[in-house]
């Protein structure tokens, strides 16, 4: 099977998960969100462990558990309450390590900036389906990140030209930049006219939300690059790991959650 076929067949299956957990939601979406940052902390503390970085896992899981679980669940001050607990009593257990490795704060900082970029950005999934009409918000949300995934992918490889932050990742083309961007843009506007949405308000939300996935792609890559590795994971067919699959969806969500709540005319 070419490379292409394992892409479209495993994204076809990501996508009916997605789907389907979306439009359940309740305890089954947080499930699956749950699941989903957990699986991209494993794949977080590999590549930690192949860039001879000390690992973390059991503060990696904990936090990332926690930060979903919390933000979206608990009362603002019981969750910043817990964080700042977890945060000084994990930083003072390094004390202990300092025997077992070299650079036990580096160690500690490069964990903790994974738990918050996979629990804290994964807790606005929850917290945006939960929002009155939530349902439409995440299938806004999916739309601009698939949208702008695919037409980058495809139209990069067509007619990709010039490179597009070449530093962070070398097959980037600004071609394929500005086709997902375009792209996604579109799906959006088309899928918020079906729901009955403002033309003009889904047109700012797709523009946001698809620019938006661009810079979570390119995050995910330059976290990868420092790692020394090309894809987080083999979990999923084609693309790699379940970290290069919800990348561009872990900053979407956080936009189109404050768009939605700051913006009227949805």
């Amino acid at each position: 099977m070419s490379v292409l076929r394992r892409r479209v067949v495993s994204g076809l299956i990501y996508g009916v998960v997605s789907l389907a957990a979306v439009w359940v939601g309740g305890v089954a979406f947080v499930g699956v969100v749950l699941a989903m940052a957990l699986l991209g902390g494993r794949e977080y503390q590999n590549m930690v462990a192949r860039s001879g970085y000390g690992q973390l896992r059991l503060m990696q899981y904990g936090l990332t558990a926690f930060l979903v679980i919390a933000w979206a669940w608990f009362p603002p001050e019981v969750a910043q309450g817990g964080l700042l607990l977890i945060l000084v009593s994990s930083l003072a257990w390094q004390l202990v390590r300092t025997s077992a490795s070299k650079q036990p704060y580096l160690d500690w900082a490069i964990t903790l900036a994974g738990a918050l970029y996979l629990g804290w950005l994964a807790a606005y999934f929850v917290l945006l389906r939960a929002l009155p009409g939530g349902l439409q918000w995440m299938l806004l949300a999916l739309a601009a990140a698939w949208g702008c995934d695919s037409l980058a992918y495809l139209c990069g490889r067509a007619w990709g030209r010039h490179s597009f932050f070449s530093d962070v990742s070398p097959h980037k083309t600004l071609e394929g930049a500005l086709a997902g961007w375009l792209g996604g843009t579109l799906l959006v506007v088309l899928l918020g006219s079906a729901l009955g949405l403002s033309a003009l308000w889904t047109l700012g939300l797709g523009l946001v939300g698809s620019l938006a996935a661009i810079c979570g792609d390119l995050v995910e890559s330059l976290i990868k690059r420092q790692m020394g590795v090309k894809d987080s994971g083999g979990l999923v067919p084609g693309h790699g790991g379940v970290l290069d699959r919800v990348d561009s969806l872990l900053f979407v969500v956080i936009f189109v959650y404050y768009y939605v709540r700051l913006i009227p005319g949805g």
